[in-house]
């Protein structure tokens, strides 16, 4: 996909994209629409290879691989354990109509494999309490000091793919003042809806996806979208994401996290406000 500069250092894709400026309480409104990714380069493929339905534990890494495992409705998920002490893998406590919806609760020996049959659509987000830690205050999960890989924590994100009712067709979240993250880690859409995000912060912050992720993760190009602190636009700008193309969108803020390769991962920087968590979110659009 050909991209044009925003500024030097700073591209976004060329999409449809429409400002729409005015002042409306002192706010900026920004509109971006995000379309499928062009394909008619990618050769047709006869023989798929099967879909990944295991998640590994590495030895001595910390982790689980791959972070974001998407798998089709009543699919038995494997959790592989290489290292050479045990996990568990539990649910955290957020919950709603496409969160969580059944809860996950296993622990597995090392060198040993445990099983779980997903029965409902949406996302599982999971990790092992004894490599990390769920922050009640920000609804996130936080690695525990002098894990492998710190900051990094010890969570993943199952995606069991299938329709979803009453998803809205419109969805906000926002970045809280004196606070380097998205106050809601995990939205979900229909398509063809929105997400608006609005800064309370003084600072600007960034929205771009995690890149290299296969798709159905991130179907369309996000861009590096800006969005003005207080500093810059009275009471904040607000940006709106229109989503057309189906699938799970990983993103991140790349002023405050650096996205690490070996895993796919954004990673905090240590100025970051909520170090070692990092200013990541999903949003989940569902097919009409």
């Amino acid at each position: 996909m050909v991209k044009t500069p925003l500024r030097a250092g700073v591209l976004i894709p060329s999409v449809v994209i429409v400002l729409v400026l005015g002042l409306v309480l002192g706010i900026v409104l920004g509109t971006t629409v995000f379309t499928t990714r062009d394909t008619d380069a990618i050769p047709n493929i006869t023989h798929k290879p099967a879909p990944l339905t295991s998640v590994t534990i590495p030895k001595g890494q910390g982790i689980f691989a791959p972070f974001i495992l998407p798998v089709q409705l009543k699919t038995t998920v494997t959790w592989k354990n290489n290292d050479t002490v045990a996990h568990t893998i539990l649910s955290t406590p957020n919950q709603s109509s496409f969160l969580n919806v059944d809860a996950i609760t296993l622990n597995v020996a090392a060198g040993q494999s445990v099983k779980f049959t997903f029965t409902k659509p949406g996302l599982y987000h999971y990790y092992d309490n004894t490599m990390a830690t769920w922050n009640a205050a920000t609804s996130r999960v936080a690695a525990n000091k002098g894990v492998p890989n710190f900051p990094l924590a010890m969570d993943g994100v199952i995606w069991v793919q299938g329709s979803i009712n009453f998803l809205p067709s419109a969805a906000t979240n926002h970045i809280p003042a004196k606070h380097d993250d998205f106050a809601t880690e995990f939205t979900a859409i229909n398509s063809g809806g929105t997400l608006s995000i609005h800064n309370f912060d003084t600072d600007p912050h960034f929205l771009a996806e995690v890149p290299d992720l296969p798709a159905p993760i991130n179907p369309a190009e996000l861009g590096i979208n800006r969005i003005g602190g207080t500093d810059d636009v009275p009471g904040g700008e607000t940006i709106t994401l229109f989503f057309t193309a189906p699938g799970l969108y990983y993103y991140y803020c790349p002023n405050h996290a650096v996205v690490e390769k070996s895993w796919h991962r954004a990673s905090a920087f240590k100025a970051a406000s909520e170090y070692p968590i990092p200013m990541e979110g999903f949003v989940l659009v569902i097919g009409k």
